[in-house]
């Protein structure tokens, strides 16, 4: 048998649960209503620079290590044969012009200048001979007592003796020149950047003893990859960063050896660099070859700020309310910094944001474009 519930108990039923859904729809509309605090807390307003989110065109950088290198050298080398008796510098001097380099042996050369002097002697002393014999022969051939055809062999024979006197006297003018490059020196200002021989060595001509890096005007030396000497060209002007200057030098590209190493398969580029007395062979080097354009998008350094261990940007939507973008950056050009990830191109952006700049403040923008 079912047991039916009395209408009493039903309408109290019904009058539990409208009370339930009025309580309900109190505390839902309670919720909604702004908080007591919410009200007294203060919105922070500051003056801030702005700018936009650019694409701009680039110079596409190439960075290359180098050094430096004279534009000339020389290799010394002795011009007579002999036993090196002095070598008077070390690698890493400084020569000057004029400084007796190396000494040779000249003992040889000695003689040699005494064996043509002796030749002179006696071809003179020939010649002073044919000379009197010609005379003396004129006479007699006047006087019918020889024939012209002796006069005739006289005059050979001094014309012989002139000619054996001319030799000699060359051949003592050579072994006396000779005896000068027994004494080498350095024909220009520069640093020995290697010495091949020492005293004892036997010198000549076939055998370098010196090399020397002329102090005048430095190159870079350089070497690119095959894949990017294409696009370098003679006469290209690149910035070249040295050590000891503060400042990047105008380096121009001077030649380029397009053939490519077998192993290493780059190519040799010399860049000439303006005269310095602070450059010297050896030294480091980087140059920056522009290899042609592209188009970035970009942000100022200035825009950079760091929350929370994270970098990004402030950006300011149309409220002028400033929100905090995580951003992902690249390559830096002068003032601005390559965007890989991150805001978009227009987008407004905070130059130099103040520490108490926090999401949801209020800007009042100083300037659209900012400095």
């Amino acid at each position: 048998m079912v047991k039916r519930t009395s209408f009493r108990a039903c309408c109290g039923y019904k009058a539990a649960a409208m009370s339930l859904l009025l309580t309900l729809m109190l505390v839902a509309c309670d919720d909604n209503q702004p908080k007591q605090e919410d009200l007294l807390k203060p919105v922070n307003f500051h003056k801030v620079k702005v700018t936009q989110v650019e694409k701009l065109y680039f110079h596409t950088v190439y960075s290359v290590p180098g050094t430096i290198v004279p534009s000339k050298r020389l290799q010394i080398t002795s011009r007579v044969t002999g036993y090196i008796k002095e070598i008077s510098v070390d690698e890493g001097d400084i020569v000057e012009p004029g400084v007796i380099l190396v000494k040779i042996d000249n003992a040889q050369v000695e003689a040699s200048i005494k064996s043509a002097e002796a030749g002179v002697v006696s071809a003179k002393a020939e010649l002073d001979e044919a000379y009197a014999d010609v005379k003396r022969f004129k006479r007699l051939v006047s006087s019918k007592t020889i024939t012209e055809d002796q006069l005739r062999k006289a005059i050979v024979r001094q014309t012989s003796a002139k000619a054996n006197l001319t030799r000699a006297q060359a051949e003592l003018k050579s072994n006396q020149q000779e005896q000068q490059y027994t004494h080498i020196t350095s024909p220009v200002r520069a640093q020995v950047r290697e010495r091949l021989q020492d005293p004892g060595d036997m010198a000549s001509a076939a055998s370098p003893i010196l090399r020397l890096d002329v102090l005048g005007p430095m190159e870079l030396e350089a070497y690119l990859p095959s894949t990017r000497i294409a696009n370098v060209v003679i006469g290209q002007n690149v910035d070249v960063y040295i050590q000891s200057e503060q400042s990047p030098l105008a380096g121009t590209v001077k030649s380029i050896v397009r053939a490519a190493d077998k192993v290493t398969r780059r190519s040799k580029v010399r860049i000439a660099l303006p005269e310095k007395q602070s450059l010297s062979p050896g030294q480091f080097g980087r140059a920056d070859i522009v290899l042609g354009k592209e188009l970035l998008t970009v942000i100022p350094l200035e825009a950079r700020t760091e929350r929370a261990g994270i970098e990004g940007v402030f950006i300011v939507s149309e409220d002028n309310a400033v929100h905090f973008n995580s951003v992902q950056l690249g390559r830096v050009y002068k003032n601005y910094q390559e965007v890989l990830a991150g805001p978009e191109e227009a987008a407004a952006v905070v130059l130099n944001p103040p520490i108490q700049l926090h999401e949801g403040d209020r800007v009042a923008q100083v300037s659209l474009h900012g400095s």
